[in-house]
């Protein structure tokens, strides 16, 4: 009964962590688009899609899922930290910036989820 709970909180604790080590690190490099916040979201995206892909096809315990998707990329990836941000763009004038990240952020998520179930799909196949 307990680990559910248990699976998405120390995942989550995880995700957290390196989220917070990869903004620390990342951010202050070029601001007007924090990388800290494009790198999580592109890690998480890859991430998510080889499990996805990955526990489709397992007979592990459900917690691992929760372990991995629920908790450590949950906590990792941020959409409420990308919305300030673009809003904090947005209220200091830089417009275009604010649609590039928009787009970075959107296009790359996408792109890295859809690497992240591809590359386990190849490794299948293999």
């Amino acid at each position: 009964m307990y680990y559910p709970l248990l699976s998405i909180a120390l995942g989550s604790v995880l995700g957290a962590w390196l989220r917070w080590f990869l903004g620390l690190k990342l951010n202050p490099i070029f601001p007007n688009i924090p990388l800290g916040t494009v790198t999580v979201n592109f890690v998480g995206g890859f991430i998510i899609g080889f499990a996805i892909s990955y526990f489709s096809q397992s007979s592990l315990s459900p917690n691992y899922k929760l372990f991995v998707i629920t908790g450590f990329c949950g906590a990792l990836t941020t959409f409420s930290t990308f919305s300030a941000e673009i809003i904090a763009l947005l209220q200091s004038g830089k417009l275009g910036y604010a649609c590039a990240a928009i787009l970075i952020h959107v296009i790359g998520s996408l792109l890295f989820t859809i690497l992240g179930m591809s590359l386990h799909q190849w490794l299948s196949a293999a």
